[in-house]
């Protein structure tokens, strides 16, 4: 084998290496349990309980530009040729939810439950991204399944608190949530706001919760 040859195939080995643990990377980051923010004051219109931001959601300090376009085409790939595969679906929801594409990520994320419906994270997820999209009755709704499925999920009990106090106006359910995660989880550095801000809610004596 000619010298040149050999270098030619090193280079693109190492290119494939590079390229795929840049797209792990990113695809772990965008893994992670998503919760809705705490408070509202830094919401964009027409996105509850979003935080604002610069840069491309979902990537970590000094990481890589991704391209977007490209991603989502090459897990769509990936899905389509292993239909049965529910994680795969579930890393394109969480890659599209990174780039605040909620309607989009909730496409994802059903598939992906369609084929692992206890998956709670997975079904948390969408319940927040159902609730970034103004739907507040279909993120409560995936929040009690959740619980149903867990009744002890932090992450959806925390979401539950916020979604009842500030999406929904429902002060007792967002009680109920508060008291069950500071007995599971006393120590959740939330507890402490939300607890003043349900303090607040209730001792205005505000109306009725509504869903949408």
């Amino acid at each position: 084998m000619k010298k040149e040859t050999v270098l030619t195939a090193v280079v693109f080995l190492v290119v494939g290496f590079l390229a795929g643990y840049i797209t792990d990377a990113q695809l772990n980051w965008s893994g992670r349990q998503k919760a809705v923010a705490v408070g509202t004051a830094s919401m964009p219109a027409g996105m509850p309980g979003a935080t604002q931001g610069g840069g491309m959601a979902g990537l970590p300090e000094g990481h890589p530009p991704i391209d977007t376009a490209l991603m989502i085409k090459q897990l769509s790939d990936q899905a389509a040729q292993n239909p049965k595969d529910a994680e795969i679906p579930l890393k394109l929801a969480n890659f599209l939810y990174d780039q605040r594409q909620y309607e989009q990520s909730i496409e994802w994320y059903q598939r992906s439950l369609a084929l692992n419906p206890k998956n709670v994270n997975a079904r948390t997820d969408m319940g927040t991204a159902y609730y970034y999209t103004g739907q507040i009755g279909e993120a409560l709704k995936e929040y009690s399944q959740s619980l149903a499925i867990d009744p002890d999920h932090k992450p959806t009990l925390l979401n539950m608190i916020v979604v009842n106090l500030e999406g929904n106006h429902d002060y007792p359910a967002a009680r109920k949530a508060w008291d069950r995660l500071h007995k599971l989880d006393p120590s959740n550095p939330n507890l402490q706001d939300l607890k003043q801000k349900l303090d607040a809610a209730q001792g205005s004596g505000a109306g009725a919760p509504t869903t949408r």
